[in-house]
């Protein structure tokens, strides 16, 4: 009798065991399909340094027609852009993404006109262009040219001792030309006192810190250019008195923003709280040590201390 409930009990132990060792098996499979098949990720950094930007996913979410990106490099070294290029492809079901070695596939490469690597060619329909770089920065960029042709412009008006974009020093542009031109913005001056139009190439306008008057013309200009849909960024520094360098009123064109609902306050923002003076900074120059993480201009800067000279 013990020798019966003895194998009887090791029976039932031995079922139990096959049981639980094929649930187990059971899960680990699922979970390995359901894992190939939804390839998700979540970014945990506090600016999601590791996330591709919102402007990619609403480009790529939004195709319209089947894209390819075909990424360039020696086999051994495919594993470089795999992690973005991976991101890119879970964001659609139209975007494929093609891996080639020039090495071991030279037609393609003479096909494409690849002479270097790592190089990356975006093809959206019919129409490829070439990345600038392997970034997201560069591949989102080929995408933009792909759909909607390299045709946006930024135009800084010019003539009135506005900041400059081919200046390099401190008071000058040279820098977020260089960011608009890695963003695919085409970017040029243009006088408004000689030509008292706005071109029709320009797909927006920028006024950077004018030192002197805008005159009737210029404002007029402006005015008609933004009343008829344009686009318009306005930089205005405080209309300051002091120095051997004063900034003008500017009351045309302050006035025309005023008609607009925009009031320009003459007013200079000074900070007297001890943590700027502990950095060296005096009252003129605000201090901002805190910043929202819900906006995205400045989510970016959430552990970033940031003066602001003469605001």
């Amino acid at each position: 009798m013990a020798s019966q409930w003895l194998k009887a009990r090791q029976t039932k132990y031995a079922a139990y065991a096959t049981i639980y060792i094929l649930v187990v098996l059971a899960i680990v499979v699922v979970g390995n399909v359901l894992a190939d098949r939804y390839n998700k990720s979540y970014d945990a950094t506090a600016n999601k340094r590791y996330s591709l930007s919102d402007e990619t996913k609403k480009i790529v979410d939004g195709l319209k027609q089947p894209a390819t990106i075909t990424y360039f490099n020696a086999s051994t070294r495919f594993n470089q852009g795999r992690d973005l290029l991976d991101e890119y492809s879970a964001l659609s079901s139209k975007l494929h993404v093609k891996y080639v070695d020039p090495d071991k596939e030279p037609g393609i490469a003479r096909q494409n006109g690849i002479t270097t690597v790592p190089t990356v060619l975006v093809t959206v329909g019919d129409h490829t262009e070439k990345a600038n770089d392997a970034t997201e920065e560069g591949i989102t960029g080929a995408f933009i040219r792909d759909i909607k042709g390299n045709t946006r412009t930024v135009c800084f008006v010019s003539g009135s001792g506005e900041h400059q974009i081919d200046d390099s020093s401190r008071d000058g542009m040279s820098q977020l030309k260089e960011v608009l031109g890695r963003d695919n913005y085409q970017t040029q001056s243009i006088d408004l006192l000689t030509q008292a139009t706005v071109p029709a190439s320009c797909t927006t306008i920028v006024i950077a810190g004018p030192v002197h008057d805008y005159q009737p013309t210029e404002v007029s200009a402006i005015q008609k250019y933004v009343e008829n849909g344009g686009r318009a960024f306005f930089m205005l520094d405080p209309p300051l008195k002091m120095g051997p360098q004063t900034i003008s009123d500017n009351d045309a064109l302050t006035n025309m923003l005023k008609d607009w609902g925009v009031t320009m306050d003459r007013d200079l923002v000074l900070d007297m709280n001890p943590i700027g003076q502990i950095a060296g900074l005096g009252p003129q120059e605000p201090l901002v040590t805190n910043y929202s993480t819900t906006q995205p201009i400045v989510s970016s800067l959430r552990r970033t201390a940031t003066a602001f000279p003469i605001t």
